[in-house]
């Protein structure tokens, strides 16, 4: 049983008219009006769960696809788990990286500061 839907109006240029016609027949588009459709919840799913949040979208390769079916597969990972996980790994090692900079420029400075230092049995 099919659902009700509502007609609309909608203006767009002659080249979102040519991207949109070029999505007819792919993924189940049987027409422009399936092709915007799916365009729509495609982006209302993607939307963040919180006003401060964001989203990010990632073009992957047919390699790097099929390797994250395979992931799927084994063990239940989506590629959206995995990108995330990626990312705050990435992050992780950022931040290491930076206090371990840190610690040597602070190190670092304190011993400038000893060889420049009067010190105490000097002045006296």
């Amino acid at each position: 049983m099919n659902t009700p839907t509502n007609p609309i109006s909608l203006r767009i240029t002659d080249e979102e008219m040519a991207l949109l016609d070029s999505r007819v027949g792919l993924d189940g588009a049987r027409n422009r009006s399936d092709v915007i459709r799916a365009a729509i919840r495609t982006y209302l799913e993607k939307q963040p769960l919180l006003p401060e949040m964001d989203t990010v979208t990632i073009p992957l390769g047919r390699s790097l696809k099929a390797k994250l079916g395979d992931l799927y597969e084994m063990y239940g990972t989506t590629p959206e788990v995995a990108a995330l996980q990626g990312m705050q790994d990435y992050v992780r090692k950022l931040i290491a990286e930076d206090a371990k900079l840190n610690q040597i420029l602070s190190e670092g400075l304190a011993e400038a500061r000893d060889k420049t230092t009067r010190r105490k049995e000097f002045t006296e």
